[in-house]
């Protein structure tokens, strides 16, 4: 298997195969009823012919990243503004010293993570997003400063918000140079160099005062890895879509939870808003909640993450799933052959395609102070270090931050950003982000046990007893990390990744019909009650519904590109809409869902070229089944070759894994 990996990665063969963590084909579409698929052409409805509503349920990287490249299609009125952001958590209040909601402390990032991903506020931990995160940014300013007064639609790509993301980034974060994989005794398998001084908004604005950065551009510049605290990289961009909010392209609104699609009615639907609101009082804090139904969108972008609700719901209702056996259907169930279920791919696909896998490791993280100049002797360079048992891993980053957070201005000014605020460009601190995986049963079973009573020193002192014997400065790093601020959390991904949905109200059509066949055999109905059940209305299929970022496809941390391929996804599904609003005068249905199905498969095609990296670097550096061969043969064996050629292969699986080898792509490389 790995030796077939490692044909596929370096033959450049992209086509779509069986992973274990993807779901390859877009299927074709089946109808519920005749009804629901002589609807999908009926476009002659005045409101449906009317300018492309979007909404985006997820305010954070992703979302808010999907927001701002969309922005500038408002502003040439292809679509009604505004872009309507729905973000479950409150996010309005500036207090510095507030926490994400990860723990149940409130004054503390470590310990338990009591869900994956971000969230709309972030921690201090620090993260990497790669370049291709941020060369569509600097695609459409170069665009937008370049173009001329008649083209309306790129001269809206010079964006005030996108100057103001791309300098705050960089005023917040570091570059990371000297990368590298070791052994536990310290030898290093492969040493390479990251481009630190990548082509930038300096240099699309002002030129670059460098000899070697004079001659760049987007298209020739090596992929960058850029480090910041998460809560900074969120930040930077809430700052952003501020700026948007202010020009009337995008709505925020926080502390709004949604739970499903209703009111469907041709080719739009709406969404089922809950907003809690906490009052406190002398005596206690009362919670209420309210249910509201939102505006009428024709195109709804969940950008929700792992545990997206409306992927639970919706995806994967016609999903066809890759096997070791070949191809295999997930209507193939036992059920009567002239039942609706039969022909309807539901029941099992539903559950496949939305299943969250645990991968049985726990990953530790923690920011580390600086090395001392002792410790630091040839170690002060960025490293991922393989272990041969127990899927142990040690990675660590140095990098550079603001020593403060940044506050949130309620008024919407610029005056708080990084890149305008001399404190946060002078006043920099210098830590070591690292963090560490293993599946000690003695971890494990303190992560599932509600009860444990494991304490954080206890906690530490066991993860220093597992990595204690590796090489400097592993040990240093975990020990001089405060036990309270040493985060951990159970490793967790999606099975599939989950394609766009064109028929919400066949779904629904059928929740109705499955609940009702239900009640009809005298059983009870659990939870939703079939009356109140989101009605629908009309002939149409309902809004279109895109997953992008951890909603389509959560996967193993392994090559650090989560925030990577959100705020890639947000782009992408950017460009779809703008190919489709530039075909015709009038929103057309049909054109979106053929651009959007078509830009599924270009992002199948970039995440194939992720889980390939990720696999093989898993097999490589954390080898169940098989550490003999990994520890006696193919380590010994890179230590042998020669530098030049172990340097080449690895910027070459770099930027494989990035997307920016082989054929087309829909990364934020060269279009």
């Amino acid at each position: 298997m790995t030796a077939t990996l490692l044909y596929r990665v370096f033959s450049g063969r992209t086509a779509l195969h069986k992973t274990s963590s993807l779901s390859i084909r877009l299927p074709d579409l089946r109808s519920f009823s005749a009804t629901t698929s002589a609807a999908s052409h009926n476009d002659d409805n005045e409101k449906e012919n009317s300018r492309l509503r979007v909404a985006i349920v997820g305010g954070g990287a992703a979302g808010m990243t999907t927001a701002l490249h969309l922005s500038p299609l408002v502003a040439s009125g292809l679509i009604q503004g505004p872009i309507d952001v729905y973000e479950a958590n409150n996010v309005k209040k500036s207090n510095k010293f507030r926490t994400s909601g990860h723990t149940t402390s409130s004054t503390s990032e470590g310990g338990k993570q009591l869900y994956s991903g971000s969230g709309a506020l972030g921690r201090d931990i620090g993260v990497g997003i790669w370049s291709t995160a941020w060369w569509p940014f600097l695609r459409s300013l170069e665009k937008g400063l370049s173009s001329g007064s008649a083209d309306n639609n790129d001269a809206n790509k010079n964006r005030q918000s996108y100057k103001a993301l791309l300098k705050d980034l960089e005023a917040c974060g570091s570059y990371v140079k000297d990368v590298g994989y070791r052994s536990p005794d310290g030898s290093w398998l492969v040493k390479s160099q990251l481009n630190a001084s990548p082509y930038g908004i300096n240099d699309l604005l002002h030129g670059s005062s460098s000899e070697s950065n004079r001659s760049k551009s987007i298209d020739n510049d090596d992929p960058a890895l850029l480090f910041v605290r998460e809560k900074d990289l969120l930040s930077c961009l809430r700052n952003a879509i501020k700026i948007e909010q202010k020009m009337g392209t995008v709505k925020y609104n926080y502390g709004v939870k949604v739970k499903s699609i209703n009111d469907v009615n041709g080719n739009m639907g709406s969404l089922e808003l809950h907003s809690s609101n906490v009052t406190d009082s002398t005596t206690a804090a009362t919670t209420t909640t309210t249910t509201t139904t939102s505006p009428q969108y024709h195109l709804i972008i969940a950008a929700d993450g792992l545990r997206s609700s409306l992927r639970s719901r919706y995806a994967g209702h016609h999903s066809i799933h890759a096997t070791s056996l070949g191809i295999e259907s997930s209507s193939q169930e036992d059920t009567d052959e002239n039942s609706l279920e039969n022909h309807w791919e539901h029941t099992r696909g539903h559950r496949e395609a939305t299943k969250v896998e645990n991968r049985e490791y726990i990953v530790f993280r923690g920011n580390a102070p600086k090395l001392t100049a002792a410790v630091a002797e040839d170690e002060s360079d960025s490293f991922q270090t393989w272990g041969c048992s127990k899927s142990m891993r040690f990675a660590a980053v140095p990098f550079r931050h603001a020593d403060e957070d940044l506050e949130d201005d309620d008024d919407g000014s610029n005056s708080g950003h990084y890149s305008q605020t001399d404190t946060f460009k002078q006043r920099k601190k210098d830590e070591e982000v690292w963090f560490a995986t293993i599946n000690d049963p003695v971890f494990i079973d303190d992560y599932k046990n509600t009860n444990s009573e494991m304490d954080a020193e206890e906690r530490k002192k066991l993860l220093i007893d597992a990595f204690g014997s590796w090489h400097n400065p592993v040990k240093t790093l975990i020990e001089t990390t405060p036990a309270e601020d040493i985060m951990y959390e159970m490793a967790l991904a999606h099975k599939h990744n989950a394609s766009p949905v064109f028929d919400i109200k066949t779904i629904m059509d059928f929740e109705r019909w499955k609940l009702n066949r239900k009640k009809k055999a005298g059983m009870e109905a659990t939870g939703n009650d079939f009356n109140k059940l989101n009605p629908t209305t009309g002939s149409g299929p309902g809004p279109i519904l895109v997953f992008i970022g951890d909603s389509m496809m959560t996967i193993d941390p392994v090559l650090a590109q989560g925030f990577t391929m959100a705020m890639e996804s947000g782009a992408s599904v950017a460009r779809s809409i703008d190919r489709a609003l530039s075909k015709s005068t009038v929103y057309s249905p049909d054109l979106l869902r053929h651009e959007l199905g078509e830009r599924h498969v270009r992002r199948e095609r970039r995440l194939l070229h992720l889980l390939r990296s990720t696999e093989l670097v898993q097999r490589l550096a954390q080898p169940n089944g098989f550490a003999i061969f990994a520890t006696y043969f193919v380590r010994p064996l890179m230590k042998l070759c020669p530098d030049g050629i172990k340097q080449g292969v690895f910027n070459f699986m770099i930027r494989y894994s990035l997307g920016l080898t082989g054929g087309e792509r829909d990364s934020g490389g060269k279009q």
